[in-house]
């Protein structure tokens, strides 16, 4: 029983601190959103029903949730703005300097995030 206990609490740690983040991302132009609501809603949707419901009926994040949750669908803007920033990240870390096999690895990463992203409907 102790351990469902913990493990309640743990999805509600990971449930409050990526709706923080992800509030954060309504105002700061580079951090992303969407995905820290999706990780908020599923870790609260796994500790607390409340929380899980005021995220898919909140007026302006949930419809954004209930398409993920309904369709697994990201609106256009949405990927074509996270695709933009990855280049820009890649871009930024090219210019830094850094190693070749790093860039290989995060080009490598970018283009299956990107793959995965534009793969998804566009409800």
């Amino acid at each position: 029983m102790r351990r469902v206990l913990q493990t309640k609490w743990l999805y509600w740690l990971i449930a409050v601190l990526a709706l923080a983040v992800g509030l954060v991302g309504v105002v700061v132009p580079l951090l992303p959103t969407t995905p820290f609501l999706i990780v908020a809603l599923w870790a609260a949707g796994k500790s607390s029903p409340r929380m899980a419901h005021w995220l898919e009926n909140h007026p302006s994040l949930g419809p954004v949730l209930r398409n993920w949750r309904d369709h697994r669908a990201i609106p256009t803007t949405a990927k074509w703005l996270a695709c933009i920033m990855m280049l820009s990240s890649l871009a930024v870390i090219w210019y830094r300097g850094a190693s070749m096999v790093v860039l290989v690895i995060i080009s490598l990463l970018i283009i299956s995030l990107m793959a995965y992203i534009l793969s998804k409907p566009s409800r």
